[in-house]
């Protein structure tokens, strides 16, 4: 069993692994699996709302065909349509149809705990490593009792640590107000500071950064201009612009676990490479913010 101190500093998501059109076949994901275990990368980070539950459902059987140890991250809250068997690739079509007709997020406690138990069964487990609040704002959970929810699932070993996701400061400040957040995830990115790290920082809970590569597009024609003079700074032959911004987050403190989805063996194992050059990054992170300015 994976504990928090454990997890790996990169993370796979898997929005897009269950969704209509990157859908993956059973053993392609259990082969991501494996070569992400080699790298001992231990982290998987869902919810029931990626693929109406087969993203679940496709995790529980990569771990089984992989046998290896994974901290599985799930969450909560976002509206979804779940059928069972073969009807189950419908479920995209009609959660579209559901939040287009003013379906709303629900963080109550008693959809929460729904919402675990039935998570738990998708991904074969009596309890979730962590149970995640999935993108609520402050309006959200302003008449919601959330915290709460994560107390009575902790305490019910529904799960093992619960917290929640989401840009919202004040949402996050309450969260750890609670005492029922032990794991925040917000998005990051090299250049854009995110004031919740110092907040989650000053109470000792891990960050897992999302949206990490979403300056790529605006970043792309600078480094390709640069690139030369990128890659002959001391240790980064080869680095690429996606394992700069994923390596600069972890290099500059601003998270302690990068996420990123793929549906992709290559992109998986070409992100995993961002690794490499950690020990690098620290000294040449002025060079680059100058170079890429």
């Amino acid at each position: 069993m994976i504990s928090l101190e454990q997890l790996s500093p990169l993370g796979i998501g898997t929005s897009r692994v269950a969704s209509l059109g990157s859908r993956l076949a059973p053993a392609a994901f259990a082969e991501m699996l494996q070569v992400a275990a080699e790298r001992e990368v231990n982290l998987i980070d869902t919810a029931d709302f990626y693929g109406s539950g087969d993203a679940e459902r496709l995790i529980r059987k990569g771990i089984k065909a992989t046998g290896k140890p994974f901290f599985v991250v799930t969450k909560a809250g976002q509206p979804y349509v779940h059928t069972p068997g073969w009807l189950s690739p419908l479920n995209q079509l009609a959660k579209k149809v559901k939040q287009r007709s003013g379906a709303k997020n629900n963080y109550t406690s008693a959809y929460l705990i729904r919402s675990v138990q039935k998570s738990n069964q998708r991904l074969g487990v009596e309890a979730a490593d962590a149970l995640l609040l999935h993108e609520p704002t402050w309006h959200d959970i302003a008449h919601a009792d959330p915290w709460e929810g994560l107390a009575t699932i902790r305490k019910q070993g529904l799960a093992r640590y619960t917290g929640v996701s989401s840009n919202d400061y004040r949402v996050v400040e309450a969260g750890l107000a609670s005492g029922q957040v032990q794991l925040v995830q917000t998005t990051v990115s090299w250049r854009r500071p995110n004031p919740i790290v110092a907040l989650c920082q000053a109470h000792g809970v891990p960050v897992l950064a999302n949206m990490v590569l979403q300056p790529f597009s605006a970043l792309q024609p600078t480094f390709a201009r640069q690139a030369t003079a990128v890659q002959q700074l001391p240790g980064l032959t080869g680095l690429s612009l996606a394992q700069l911004l994923i390596g600069a987050v972890l290099a500059e403190k601003q998270a302690d676990i990068v996420l990123f989805g793929t549906s992709s063996l290559g992109h998986l194992q070409h992100n995993m490479e961002a690794l490499r050059y950690l020990p690098s990054l620290p000294a040449a992170l002025p060079h680059l913010h100058q170079l890429l300015a």
